[in-house]
């Protein structure tokens, strides 16, 4: 584009000044430059474009015709490459983002209007999903992750960690034996994350020393998390669930916990909140906005 660009603009002011030289001097290029250019748009479109003799040059016929065209054409090239140059530095189009099911719910919907009316041009669509979707196979600009990062080809930005808890309700605790120590555990209905095989242990840690709570053959086992945080509301067992998923049942007495003094997880890996996008996204103004965006605010996403 930009060597038609070069041609087209050459050929304007040779017209214009009916002489190479002078288009030349104008343009801040050699004479011989102009010249080639000239004779490369002649050649690619198969027509002598000028008439030159050793006193001027003119138009040919054909140049005559095509000289309106070609200004329109050199006009709309010109103004897609200021385009072009722009673009990098607007955050304007489409922006694609998965989001984990409850977090976006609890975290993410209250900052969604505040994000648009920064970025009024974006054309902002949010997936709600507990998959740990492929983002470039599903057309995906950004996703929130919570938990494992199994995909070393992505760029994450950590939003927050995550605390998590054992709870349940008040009416399965006082039907149930006491839970003083995670031995305990073993007596009763365990609810499960069923994500992945790592989540068939409860961890539990208190002064150095861990505890591994089999939960493989659990009461109930599901990848939703309000179906989990639901049974334990009805009193259906022990759940394990990050605080920032249960604060509001917890607040109100609906939940409590269990085993307050060990640090639980569910999971042997990192269990952060994360912000991630492919490598060949980094340079996305859209994408940089909405990172930027979540990063500013992560006291407001943190549990």
């Amino acid at each position: 584009m930009k060597e038609l660009t070069q041609q087209l603009r050459t050929l304007l002011k040779v017209a214009e000044h009916q002489s190479f030289a002078a288009a030349a001097r104008e343009l801040d290029i050699a004479s011989s430059t102009a010249t080639r250019h000239v004779n490369q748009l002649e050649r690619h479109l198969g027509e002598p474009l000028l008439v030159r003799t050793t006193r001027h040059v003119r138009l040919s016929p054909a140049g005559e015709h095509a000289l309106v065209r070609f200004r329109a054409i050199l006009a709309e090239v010109e103004h897609l490459t200021r385009d072009l140059d722009t673009l990098g530095e607007r955050v304007a189009g489409p922006l694609r983002v998965s989001v984990p099911w409850r977090y976006s719910r609890l975290y993410l919907a209250p900052m969604v209007s505040e994000f648009m009316q920064l970025y009024p041009e974006v054309a902002l669509e949010i997936i709600s999903s507990d998959d740990m979707v492929d983002l470039v196979k599903n057309d995906f600009d950004v996703a929130i992750r919570i938990g494992h990062l199994d995909d070393s080809s992505l760029i994450a930005r950590r939003i927050t960690d995550q605390r998590f808890m054992l709870a349940a309700a008040p009416s399965y605790l006082e039907a149930r034996p006491p839970i003083s120590e995670p031995n305990d555990l073993d007596q009763h209905r365990l609810l499960t994350f069923s994500y992945s095989a790592s989540n068939h242990y409860w961890r539990l840690t208190q002064g150095g020393v861990l505890h591994r709570i089999s939960a493989r053959s659990g009461a109930l086992r599901t990848n939703n998390a309000d179906i989990l945080t639901q049974a334990a509301l009805d009193g259906a067992g022990v759940v394990v669930q990050p605080l920032w998923a249960i604060r509001h049942e917890l607040a109100m007495g609906h939940l409590v916990p269990v085993l307050e003094d060990y640090h639980v997880t569910s999971t042997d890996f990192d269990t952060g909140i994360h912000v991630v996008f492919a490598r060949e996204n980094q340079s996305n103004p859209r994408v940089r906005a909405w990172v930027d965006f979540l990063m500013a605010r992560r006291e407001r996403l943190s549990c």
